[in-house]
């Protein structure tokens, strides 16, 4: 097993990159004394090499250097805690060894592997340095060897070392750097795996600090555990990984359990004869090699750079605002950033403006996909621009469709763009084969001859594909992925696949093309590879890129780094490769097996090519042109997001050191009108928004946790400009029955403990706060009545404001008798809090707090209170406590505090004797009324609402706006013509709909109203802001989802409300005012109409007639919804149906009570018919007037006339009724 040694979690992409090794993510930072015993050190050098594997040597995962312009690969920017109880996957089957195992296995990917029975791959003995160090690190191509080395620690008393739970051995130096072998002889997790690991240590300067603060170096290494006296018994292990001073050792979590170290049967052992452990002594040797990186070390981190500069211009060229939230948005914020910043930059808000959901930008889309989208969303953003169209002259070509007779002068053909290109791979071995495959010719012959039409007939054809041109940037998507009939599955091709770095495409051209066509230069250079490793059901994707035209640095881009690759890395490494027989891969190392079968699954399958006449146009040396087109807007959108996230964060941060005390002060009681003391989040029924940041608010401090108590007191004391005497902080707690109240003064023995440790002691933590009420010793009602002269007044005169006055006008003075008392739980006094209800403003208030003793009778407090009041003696009062929300009890004054249960914190009323003689029309007529209202209180929200001209209560608003062109009156006859002057042009239109709108919002308001209130109490509160009569007024309430539903004046809010509706929600209510009483209205009947304009167009129309109306009654009703001449009304005819089937003929005196609701009744103006069924005395016209066949509108008149003619020689039959649905039948 390949890990670091805390055994962290790694991230699935790392593990499907690197089989044979883990990234780790912590830093071992704890030392351990060495051995006492003397180990042989052997140092040995070998040359540098020029070959190898840049994947066995750079671990994939970069970072961000704190330069601004460059990354540095070796450099690591995630930080974490190191954390030795952490378990991490197993990947590598290095450590997967068990003494009864008969094969050895290894599992890559999804294929099984034996390796022979009981045989056991053969590496040269452990005291062969140097070729048992070739045989581990193997070199990779493009990275020569900076240097190597290699050290051999000699354990004599391993029982000695198991009793440690950790190693070093001592230091050798490689490259710069000193190196240690760290191990944990019974596993970094206690579970008698031998867990081990590598170990560099940075150069330091004179302060023993690290030269360079982001050090790192790329090394391979090799560990094996070897028998001093027979060194072909040995356990050799190797991985490679780029250590920095975030991932400070790298080695194997799990190599093999302790107790195997003794057995000859271990199938890793590399002999058949002895044991690892012998005699309580083992050697471990360490091998590194330091990798030379610096022609890979520095990297260039704008995506402008990486892509197209030519389509980035073009992004920022589409008109945009800050309020957009779309792609091109989006794609102008993203491409900004990585020129600009150097953190990894998200695509979650690309991915929302494609509509995208969180399930779709974390399911795996195809690159074909994603691009099509992103495409057509650009396209469509940038029409009606300047730029329209233009991304089609960077990456749309043409291809012609054809097939062309052999004998005869005739082609059918047929020229389409295309975005990119689709290139078989399965059979081929390289591009060129694929793209002579795309324009291979079908003959068309025998009995599959081409219709060349009538002059030609069936002819012998060429059918065939072929490219009439390619653009700029030239998108090839090799199809790695097919659907296999055999297995009923999507399936990858991982066949070795060639592509080169450089493609002439003049071949696949028609050959009919203009030689000034053909002759232009067609070569186009590799610029982008899209490279996908893994299977089809859990890959990983990755791409390599380009981004410059003038020189040939490849970056590989991997999730949120980037880096620099080989050519080796871009091209041979994501061919993919040949599958391999068991045989072939028998013969193979464990370590070559994982290679190849990484190589296997690693191919590319885009490809992404510039055009070579055009690489200075699609990347300009010059980044000027593209910096200017950017939008101003941009920079400061992304500034100010910027900010808002380190304000976020750095709020993140203090939290985890700082924690908020609230205060209450005597001030915050004053502003308080509801519950409690002061404004209360944690209780969500009575929290109400609009009081944040008011006087009933706590003051907040933010203060250090593990700061002093007694500091704390003292920045309250500087806050509040109180001296340390004149105050004293009392802990404020959350009761059980829903309260907020003092409970306990601060003792002394807290002023020397920690902050976070009176919250734990004394607070609640379900409630995550500190909440102190500094009781301020001028401010005792006592103090106060000593201390001020009042001036006495009568309760209708009685103001907060003078009162507030009086409390802050003692200012630091303090009688000489007045003190501190013990409020203790058990001790005999008792701080009570005391509130006034006003009847004149009603409201209660908090006035001030008050000491006494619990033997005291609750009558002591109150000539003391009625003096801070300002009342004469002869003023009776009552009291009340508020023992909860839902629970206010009179108090008997000549009772003690203690008999009445009285409690430090608890909060007493006061109220005058009968206070609704002081103000008979209030609201409220008594303290408790108050408190039941406050307790029951809910929030609405009141809008007009204006019903439209179908609906049926419009002829009933009391409004004339309400769409009417006609008014039939008294004698169903009167009409008003439309008036033609009414017509304005659209922007008069605008200016109206926006007076209208004006005019709504300025009727529109919020109160608050109780949720025991009935219909009429609530009627009457809005009818209050309206200014109109409540027995008019209609109200409707809507639900979360905006349906709406009419109040009856039967209906009692309780019916609406559930028992418990938070202060801050708002319940939307509209209103109608009616012009008839709402219980007469509520006694009108519904009737829904259908209006025929003709038999094939009708209107749904519902009317409110009287219950005891008839069908005149719904006529009239109709004709103020529908336009009718004066001349048509002798003509209204109106009839039933039932089911879409003619029912019967209704009569205008027919009253309304034989209609149930199963009947549909149908109206509409038809001439003919009246006529018809008057003349055979079936029927009564709405209005008896004499008829003038030239007022009949055609096609009317007609019909009207033949009707009148031939009335008397008519039948008349029944028919279906008229029906729009196409499944109905019907006829006339």
């Amino acid at each position: 097993m390949i890990t670091d040694n805390n055994n962290n979690n790694i991230p699935p992409h790392t593990t499907n990159e690197l089989p044979d090794s883990k990234k780790q993510l912590t830093e071992e930072n704890t030392t351990t004394s060495d051995p006492a015993s003397n180990p042989v050190a052997t140092i040995s050098e070998q040359p540098n090499h020029n070959n190898g594997n840049a994947k066995q040597i750079i671990d994939e995962n970069t970072a961000i250097n704190h330069n601004d312009e460059v990354i540095d690969m070796t450099v690591d920017y995630e930080e974490e805690e190191e954390d030795d109880d952490d378990d991490e996957e197993e990947e590598d089957d290095d450590d997967d060894d068990d003494e009864d195992l008969d094969e050895d296995i290894q599992i890559t990917g999804q294929q099984q592997v034996a390796v022979g029975k009981n045989s056991k791959n053969t590496y040269p003995l452990a005291n062969d340095f140097n070729h048992l160090a070739s045989k581990l690190m193997k070199p990779i191509p493009d990275y020569p060897v900076k240097d190597d080395a290699h050290y051999v620690w000699e354990i004599k008393d391993w029982n000695a070392i198991l009793k440690e739970d950790k190693v070093r051995s001592p230091r050798f130096k490689c490259g710069d750097f000193e190196w240690n072998i760290l191990l944990f002889p019974r596993g970094n997790t206690h579970n008698n795996m031998i867990s081990i690991y590598m170990e560099p240590h940075p150069p330091l300067d004179e302060h023993e600090k690290p030269l360079d603060e982001n050090w790192y170096v790329c090394a391979q290494f090799g560990l094996d555990i070897w028998n001093p006296q027979h060194p072909d018994a040995h356990l050799p292990s190797q991985s490679h990984h780029r250590f920095s001073k975030n991932e400070t050792d790298w080695g194997f979590s799990s190599l093999i359990e302790a107790r195997q170290l003794s057995s000859v049967k271990n199938p890793r052992n590399q002999s058949t004869t002895h044991a690892i452990l012998e005699n309580n002594q083992l050697n471990i040797t360490g091998y590194v090699r330091v990798i030379d990186d610096s022609s890979t070390g520095v990297l260039w981190h704008s995506l402008i750079d990486y892509d197209s500069k030519k389509n980035a211009k073009l992004v920022y060229e589409i008109p945009t605002d800050s309020k957009s939230s779309d792609v091109a948005l989006s794609l102008q914020k993203i491409f900004y950033l990585l020129s600009s910043s150097n953190d990894p930059v998200g695509t979650l808000e690309l991915t929302k403006s494609f509509g995208w959901d969180s399930s779709d930008a974390f399911t795996q889309h195809d690159v074909q996909e994603l691009n099509r989208i992103l495409m057509d969303k650009l396209e469509t953003a940038m029409k009606g621009s300047s730029i329209e169209g233009a991304l089609n002259d960077i990456f749309v070509g043409k291809m012609k469709s054809y097939i062309k007779c052999v004998n005869v002068p005739y082609e059918s053909s047929r020229v389409e763009d295309f975005w990119d290109i689709q290139l078989n791979v399965r059979g081929f071995k390289n591009l060129e084969q694929s793209f002579q495959n795309y324009i291979e010719i079908e003959m068309l012959e025998g009995e599959n001859k081409y219709q060349a039409g009538d002059e030609h007939g069936y002819q012998d054809a060429k059918k065939g594909v072929v490219f009439e041109s390619f653009p700029p940037v030239l998108h090839l998507q090799l199809k790695r992925f097919e659907y296999d009939f055999m297995v009923d599955d999507l399936v990858k091709i991982d066949d070795f696949y060639e592509f080169p770095d450089k493609i002439d495409l003049k071949p696949y051209l028609d050959e009919d093309l203009p030689d000034d066509v053909k002759n232009q230069n067609w070569n186009y250079k590799l610029h982008g590879v899209l490279v996908h490793q893994g299977s089809i059901s859990n890959g990983h994707y990755y791409a390599m890129i380009k981004p410059n035209s003038h020189d040939n640095t490849w970056l590989r881009f991997d999730d949120d780094k980037v880096w620099k690759v080989t050519d080796t890395q871009v091209f041979q490494e994501n061919y993919g490769a040949a599958d391999l027989t068991q045989t072939q891969l028998s013969q193979m190392t464990r370590a070559e097996q994982q290679d190849h079968m990484v190589r296997r699954v690693t191919s590319a399958y885009m490809l992404v090519y510039y055009r070579e006449v055009d690489l200075e146009k699609i990347l300009p040396h010059d980044d000027k042109i593209i910096n200017s087109a950017i939008p101003e807007h941009i920079p400061k959108q992304i500034a100010f997001e910027i900010e808002e996230h380190d304000r976020l964060e750095k709020a993140r941060q203090e939290a985890l050191y700082y924690t908020n005390a609230k205060l209450i002060t005597t001030s915050t009681f004053n502003g308080q009108v509801g519950f409690d003391l002061a404004l209360d989040p944690t209780n969500a029924k009575f929290y109400d928004e609009e009081w944040e940041n008011t006087a009933c608010d706590p003051t907040s401090l933010k203060v250090k946790k593990d700061s002093k108590f007694s500091s704390f007191i003292e920045e309250v004391g500087t806050n509040f400009n109180l001296n340390g005497t004149d105050f004293r902080l009392g802990a404020v707690c959350h009761r059980n029955n829903q309260t907020t109240r003092l409970d306990v003064p601060v003792s002394d023995q807290w002023k020397t403990a920690t902050v976070m440790d009176v919250y734990f002691k004394v607070f609640n933590r379900k409630y995550d706060e500190l909440l102190f009420y500094v009781e301020e010793l001028n401010k005792d009602i006592k103090n106060l009545i000593q201390l001020v002269d009042i001036e006495e007044i009568e309760p209708k005169d009685f103001t907060f404001e003078k009162v507030f006055s009086t409390i802050e006008s003692v200012g630091g003075k303090t009688s000489d008798v007045m003190k501190f008392e013990n409020t203790d739980e058990y001790s005999n006094n008792l701080t009570i809090f005391i509130k006034y209800f006003d009847p004149i403003s009603q409201e209660i208030r908090g006035l001030s707090h008050i000491t006494v003793a619990k033997s005291d009778k609750v009558g002591s407090i109150v000539a003391p209170v009625k003096k801070l009041l300002g009342f004469k003696d002869d003023v009776e009062v009552e009291l009340f406590e508020e023992v909860s929300p839902s629970k206010i009890d009179k108090i008997d004054i000549e009772l003690t505090f203690d008999k009445h249960e009285l409690s430090s914190g608890d909060i007493i009323t006061f109220q005058v004797a009968n206070p609704s003689l002081l103000n008979p029309s209030g609201t409220f007529r008594d303290a408790k009324s108050y408190y039941q209202f406050m307790y029951s209180r809910v929030h609405i929200n009141v809008r007009p609402f204006k019903a439209e001209i179908d609906e049926e209560d419009s002829d009933y608003l009391a409004e004339e706006t309400n769409g009417k062109d006609n008014v039939v009156d008294e004698d169903y006859i009167v009409v008003d013509e439309k008036n033609d002057a009414a017509a304005v042009d659209d922007d008069d239109k605008i200016t109206n709909e926006e007076i209208q709108i004006a005019k709504k919002l300025s009727k529109t308001f919020s109160l608050w109203i109780s949720s025991e209130y009935n219909y009429q109490d609530l009627a009457s509160k809005i009818a209050a802001h309206l200014n109109c009569d409540p027995s008019y007024l209609r109200l409707f309430i809507l639900n979360a989802q905006g349906a709406r539903y009419p109040v009856r004046s039967s209906h009692h809010m309780s019916q609406f409300f559930p028992k418990v509706v938070p202060a801050n929600s708002i319940i939307d209510f509209e209103y109608e005012i009616l012009n008839i009483p709402l219980k007469d209205y509520e006694n009108l009947k519904a009737v829904k109409v259908h209006w025929l304009s003709t038999l094939l167009q009708y209107q749904v129309f519902e009317v409110l007639v009287p219950k005891n109306g008839t069908i005149r009654d719904v006529v009239v009703k109709l004709l103020h919804k529908v336009n009718v001449a004066e001349k048509d009304l002798p003509h209204i005819f109106i009839w039933s149906g039932v089911k879409h089937k003619y029912y019967e003929l209704f009569k205008f005196d027919t009253p309304l009570k034989v209609l149930d609701e199963t009947i549909d009744l149908y109206c509409g103006v038809f001439p003919a018919e009246v006529e018809i069924l008057t003349k055979h005395d079936m029927y009564k016209r709405f209005v008896d007037k004499e008829i003038n066949p030239d007022d009949i509108d055609e096609p009317g008149k007609e019909e009207y006339v033949v009707a009148k003619q031939t009335s008397d020689s008519l039948n008349i039959l029944p028919a279906f009724h008229f029906n729009r649905k196409s499944d109905i039948h019907h006829s006339h």
